[in-house]
């Protein structure tokens, strides 16, 4: 019993047993090498493609080997020069741009302490000029300023503060970093607007 499938399967192995190309007879390999001498010789390669060429097997890993040593080098040299880096970097003054809270609204306050290196304690105050208070739970607290202390890691350290601004003004947010013997004051802006 033979259906229309079973047909159209014939007539497809058909189509493909007529499709298949014998390899090329000694004819082709004939004609590719007429071509090719035809053609002639490539073009000489420059110097540093025969320098590459000619060191072959390990000698190939000596340029960029030499470009790796001399980075480190650099890295070294330069590390000299600039002398042991301290524990965090000593900024003092106003950082980044001023934050504008409308007064009806509290301010998420992202103060960020940036370290070189991992500091095991590092001693943390937060001050608040009169007409800023710190909020929590929904009201505000009667402390002007809260110190703790915490581990820095290396890099970025951010912590939040939630605070609100009384009346309309320019305040600063002092942050003080005591570690060891260095003291380090940082003052955030921030502008409190009627509203």
């Amino acid at each position: 019993m033979s259906g229309p499938d079973e047909a159209r399967g014939e007539e497809i192995r058909q189509r493909l047993r007529d499709l298949r190309v014998d390899p090329p007879d000694e004819g082709f390999e004939a004609s590719l090498h007429r071509r090719l001498v035809e053609a002639g010789s490539p073009a000489a390669p420059g110097p540093w493609a025969r320098l590459w060429m000619r060191g072959g097997g390990r000698r190939r890993w000596a340029w960029p080997a030499a470009g790796l040593a001399a980075g480190a080098a650099a890295f070294l040299v330069l590390g000299v020069l600039r002398g042991p880096s301290a524990p965090v970097p000593e900024r003092t003054g106003a950082l980044g741009a001023v934050t504008t809270v409308p007064s009806t609204r509290i301010a998420l306050v992202h103060v960020n302490l940036s370290a070189d290196v991992a500091v095991a304690s590092a001693e943390i105050r937060i001050s608040l000029p009169e007409g800023l208070v710190f909020w929590a739970d929904g009201a505000a607290l009667a402390e002007r300023s809260f110190e703790w202390q915490q581990p820095l890691a290396a890099g970025s350290n951010e912590i939040p503060i939630a605070v609100r601004g009384e009346r309309p003004g320019r305040y600063l947010v002092r942050v003080t970093t005591r570690i060891g013997d260095t003291v380090l004051e940082h003052e955030v802006p921030l502008e409190v607007t009627a509203g």
